[in-house]
């Protein structure tokens, strides 16, 4: 896509999202929660579909992240805000620390490095209960106020995750398209070429996995805002499984693509368990063909039709 068009397409997500209070609390409610999994898997998208970093483990910096939020709030009372901060800082301190033992391993032990990190933080959070409330999580936190206006608000907390998801979005596109990212983009491709020419690959590495993880952080954040409630469970690997998914769905090499897997995944949860309980299975056989037929996933797809629609109209 040429950049006015991107710009365009910018300005009519921006639109869209905008006019999305018009729809009903209800409906708010379901697209603020894709916008923050839309950031986390974004943020994983960075590793897979830039860097060629397969993590398990994401989720550990989106959960420790709202840890923070909501565990400042409730246990020393301090603003959102703060929290905010210092889960952002706190996920991509965790995220350069566990990055700094797992990049130097590849493939199928770079994965499963990765998700025994995460595992380690789900376990402290389980025994850990007089802090983190264990398996029954931490209520009580209080949605801190933004220019007199309480997040409280439906509209108000909306605003907040919109703008944070735009945020995201652009440091993205910037960042893909700056020379750091084209270095991710060329250790995805051939690692070995990159470190023959003399670039560093490891620690490149670790710099795409801190930022993914400082952006997954800021998710998480979101959800603890968003959600004003916290358990162990935002720990756990299968949130991170979840979060690949998204990625597949949408299409791992393009900033949206993740944002659309987020939507596409969540809505199928919503609708496919009000309908039955068997959701996890049809949502794996939709993965399972998106993974077969789809490889570019939904937004590569589209762009295929597009530009073939563009191409027959010349």
């Amino acid at each position: 896509m040429k950049p006015s068009t991107q710009v365009i397409g910018l300005i009519v997500l921006c639109a869209a999202l905008a006019s999305a209070p018009f729809a009903g609390e209800y409906v708010l409610g379901i697209i603020a929660e894709i916008l923050i999994f839309a950031i986390f898997a974004m943020s994983l998208g960075l590793l897979i579909g830039y860097t060629g970093l397969l993590s398990f483990g994401h989720a550990a910096f989106f959960g420790i992240s709202s840890y923070a939020v909501i565990t400042l709030g409730v246990h020393l009372g301090l603003s959102g805000w703060w929290g905010l901060a210092a889960g952002v800082t706190i996920s991509a301190i965790t995220a350069a620390i566990i990055g700094a033992f797992c990049i130097r391993v590849n493939g199928i032990a770079f994965l499963m490095l990765t998700m025994a990190f995460a595992q380690l933080l789900y376990s402290v959070s389980l025994k850990w209960r007089s802090v983190t409330g264990g398996t029954d999580g931490l209520v009580g936190f209080e949605r801190p106020s933004l220019f007199s206006l309480s997040l409280n608000d439906p509209i108000a907390i909306y605003g907040v995750i919109a703008t944070g998801f735009i945020l995201v979005l652009i440091f993205l596109w910037c960042l893909v398209r700056s020379p750091l990212g084209s270095i991710f983009i060329g250790i995805r491709d051939n690692e070995q070429r990159m470190q023959a020419i003399g670039y560093p690959v490891q620690r490149f590495k670790l710099i795409a996995f801190t930022i993914a993880g400082a952006l997954a952080g800021f998710g998480g954040a979101l959800y603890a805002f968003f959600n004003a409630y916290i358990s162990s469970e935002t720990l756990h690997w299968t949130l991170s499984g979840d979060a690949i998914i998204m990625v597949v769905l949408g299409g791992s090499a393009t900033v949206i693509g993740p944002a659309l897997g987020a939507a596409i995944f969540l809505l199928l949860k919503n609708i496919l368990s009000s309908h039955t309980e068997y959701w996890q299975f049809w949502i794996g056989a939709i993965f399972i063909f998106s993974v077969m037929f789809l490889r570019e996933g939904a937004w590569g797809f589209i762009m295929k039709r597009i530009q073939a629609i563009i191409e027959k109209r010349r």
